[in-house]
């Protein structure tokens, strides 16, 4: 299903659940302003035919508090020696199942998933490289570990390369039932050089970020604080970083529906464990939620 058309089955789904339509199907794109109208209409928020951040918050948050709970589930995850990392980082169940496959067709190929971590704490505060509203805190994301590549590409299991717009990066994974290959490595000389360095390099590799998107984790582009001119910071590279995209809905999920969506995260459990959080309930994404 496309994502128009997952867009708009969702968006019926909830204007039944709200009665303001008897079937998913019967809000098509030549009535969809007026619909909407009618359930802001209803809801008492500004008509003007756009499903906004309060109008999809209205549409979302009854329908949040009674559907089914999804869990945090642990998963395994690959030590290296002399590089940092754990062996198991924490994803929720629909992500879970989806890491659980990348990580077998990955060792299946004798790569490994090295992590920094999954899901992140709400306790956990926003910070020069941490977003308040990060796709960690649903446990939608997973980093692999941030030393596993970019210093050392001679050796490192992941080697960095530079992609297109819509892929800033591409990470690869030596594996030794990948391909034999050859590119232009990036890479630092250490954690505070801020100089990009390149180097050819050969190896066998598996592409880590097309099996990534394979199954449904994207990655993501570097902050400004990386691509600044100087004093540029590595933890803003973000090459490690890979989130389930796939099970969100652009223009439609919501940050605070997707923490919802979990077992005992109520709206005062959010509140008492970071208000910064909650304060970014509404934003959308593909809009204000990337």
């Amino acid at each position: 299903m496309s994502k128009q058309k997952q867009y708009m089955s969702k968006l019926g789904e909830l204007l039944v659940f709200h009665r303001v339509i008897n079937e998913p199907e019967e809000l098509t794109e030549n009535n969809f302003d007026e619909i909407v109208m009618e359930f802001q209409d209803r809801a008492d928020i500004l008509m003007d035919g756009d499903p906004d951040e309060e109008t999809l918050w209205a549409l979302q948050y009854p329908w949040a508090l009674q559907a089914p709970k999804m869990l945090f589930e642990r998963c395994e995850a690959d030590l290296v020696p002399d590089y940092d990392g754990f062996d198991n980082l924490t994803l929720r169940s629909d992500a879970a199942e989806r890491y659980r496959k990348l990580r077998r067709t990955v060792k299946d190929l004798s790569g490994v998933i090295t992590t920094a971590g999954g899901k992140r704490p709400l306790s956990a505060q926003a910070n020069a490289s941490r977003s308040a509203k990060s796709m960690h805190y649903p446990g939608l994301a997973f980093d692999l570990s941030t030393t596993s590549g970019f210093f050392k590409p001679e050796v490192d299991p992941y080697v960095i390369t530079r992609g297109d717009e819509a892929n800033y990066w591409i990470v690869w994974c030596r594996a030794h039932g990948g391909q034999d290959m050859e590119f232009e490595a990036v890479y630092w000389k250490n954690w505070n050089s801020g100089v990009d360095l390149k180097t050819i390099v050969q190896d066998k590799f598996i592409n880590f970020t097309e099996l990534c998107i394979e199954h449904g984790f994207y990655p993501i582009k570097p902050r400004q604080a990386f691509l600044r001119q100087q004093n540029r910071k590595y933890l803003s590279s973000e090459w490690w970083h890979f989130q389930a995209n796939d099970l969100l809905i652009p223009n439609l999920s919501q940050f605070g529906i997707e923490l919802l969506k979990i077992e005992d995260y109520t709206r005062d459990y959010i509140i008492s464990a970071n208000e910064n959080i909650w304060s970014n309930r509404k934003v959308i994404f593909k809009k204000s939620w990337l």
